[in-house]
């Protein structure tokens, strides 16, 4: 496990519109610096989000945030381009790349993107473990949603899982997270806000425009909908009052949003610290 307060219990996820045209560069920056205002700390991103334009823009925010502010997490074995390949030769070259692309000497947390169980290999595993000897890396994960969870569990050597945390978790979900933080790994939870209602009407921004484009992308390739909640507050309120997650990401092209959020777990860790 990650040791305890190394990363805010709220993280802000760079992909999405903020690996491509759906914001501005500014504007991605701008709202990272709003994160840190806020007491964010931990940072998701990785090569395949815009072929590594996620990172980029990572790196060119938090260079104006001191070094200990931020706790950086990206991914390996789905590549910039969106090829995948989880040999260890290429997951080393992947978390160069990253390193150039964040503008860092090393990242916090290396996660294996979604790989096969039998992707999880001795030689991958070696090589991870001497990435963190050299201090390329501090902590590895896996990130993923299935069998892949439970083999690293069953391995014994990551030191933090991602995967989804929603209120639609099925039990076997469930209690593959609540093993997982038995077993001693910090658990970051993804998509706590799926589904989540958005307003109707025209969309009125370029972030607008890039979640409309994912939702007509889900129904061309026929995935079916997520099943709308109440609202995106109210799904990260789920996922923060359960005990599957140590820290939940929150994607975001708003600023109120963001503060709406913080806001959130200011008041849920305040009501936690009263006797």
């Amino acid at each position: 496990m990650i040791e305890a307060g190394a990363f805010s219990r709220l993280g802000f996820g760079v992909t999405g519109p903020h690996a491509g045209l759906g914001t501005s560069r500014s504007a991605t920056t701008r709202l990272i610096h709003q994160a840190v205002e806020h007491g964010v700390t931990l940072f998701d991103t990785g090569p395949a989000y815009g072929r590594g334009e996620a990172e980029r823009r990572l790196g060119t925010a938090l260079k104006q945030i001191p070094r200990n502010a931020a706790f950086v997490a990206t991914k390996a074995g789905v590549h910039a381009g969106g090829h995948r390949d989880f040999s260890a030769g290429a997951v080393e070259m992947s978390l160069r790349e990253s390193l150039k692309r964040l503008q860092r000497d090393h990242v916090d947390l290396l996660l294996l993107h979604g790989p096969a169980p039998g992707e999880l290999t001795d030689k991958l595993i070696r090589r991870l473990q001497a990435f963190t000897e050299r201090g390329m890396i501090r902590h590895i994960g896996v990130c993923g949603r299935g069998e892949e969870l439970d083999r690293a569990i069953e391995l014994g050597v990551f030191d933090a899982l991602m995967a989804p945390v929603n209120d639609s978790l099925s039990s076997t979900q469930r209690q593959r997270l609540t093993l997982a933080r038995k077993s001693g790994l910090s658990v970051i939870g993804i998509e706590a806000m799926a589904g989540a209602a958005r307003l109707a009407g025209p969309p009125r921004s370029r972030s607008d425009l890039w979640y409309l484009a994912r939702q007509l992308k889900r129904r061309l390739r026929g995935d079916p909908p997520a099943a709308a909640t109440a609202s995106a507050v109210a799904g990260l309120h789920w996922a923060l009052s359960q005990p599957f997650a140590d820290s939940v990401i929150c994607l975001t092209s708003r600023a109120a949003h963001l503060a709406a959020n913080a806001a959130l777990v200011a008041t849920l860790e305040a009501g936690a610290a009263k006797p």
